[in-house]
């Protein structure tokens, strides 16, 4: 797992005008929260943090601050709240890190490979691109791969079947489909038919 220092301060004001103001100065207000309950009120720099972010990686975050209290601590992106419109970052949610206990966290899925079916005609469909697993902070990875090459039309691999680095245990429901490979749109449209076919054919006999 990547680690980035990040410079947090402390705030102790909130709510709704104050954050405005807050991101108007160029700053982002963020909430780290922690197994013990303890909850801190803080700030970063919106250029920092965006630079920082990266899509599909996870990262623990070293941080920097003046604040005892935050300083030296290490956390990770719980929640971020964008903006509906823009997509600029509203507000943050850290999860301070415990340190040698066992964490959850959601991590990137990453597919690999061409799948048999796909070279037939079929349609590679990803249905789940995050796996939540339970794993010492040390152990996370950046990603998960899962490697699809061989889905024939109809098949489907599902969170229980991904083999998960050593240390690295599924939290979550195993039945859960990840990818599934589809008949071509022709042959489902053609499928439709055969139904209705059949329909009208099952109603002409009913009524002889």
């Amino acid at each position: 797992m990547e680690t980035l220092s990040i410079r947090l301060e402390k705030r102790e004001l909130a709510g709704k005008n104050y954050s405005k103001a807050l991101r108007k100065s160029g700053n982002i207000p963020v909430v780290l929260y922690s197994s013990k309950n303890e909850n801190y009120l803080a700030m970063v720099s919106s250029k920092e943090i965006s630079k920082n972010i990266k899509k599909g990686k996870a990262i623990l975050f070293d941080i920097k601050s003046s604040d005892n209290a935050l300083n030296g601590k290490k956390a990770f992106i719980k929640d971020i709240d964008r903006c509906p419109v823009t997509d600029a970052i509203l507000h943050i949610d850290f999860y301070i890190v415990p340190e040698k206990e066992m964490i959850k966290i959601e991590i990137p899925i990453k597919l690999k490979g061409k799948p048999i079916g796909v070279t037939k005609g079929g349609i590679l469909e990803q249905e789940r691109h995050e796996i939540t697993v339970k794993t010492l902070p040390e152990n996370v990875p950046d990603f998960i791969e899962v490697d699809v090459s061989n889905l024939d039309i109809g098949d489907s691999i599902h969170l229980g079947e991904i083999m998960l680095p050593q240390g690295v245990n599924l939290a979550e429901n195993p039945s859960i489909t990840v990818a599934t490979v589809v008949p071509p749109k022709e042959e489902i449209e053609l499928s439709e038919e055969e139904k209705k076919a059949q329909l009208e054919a099952s109603l002409a006999e009913t009524k002889e």
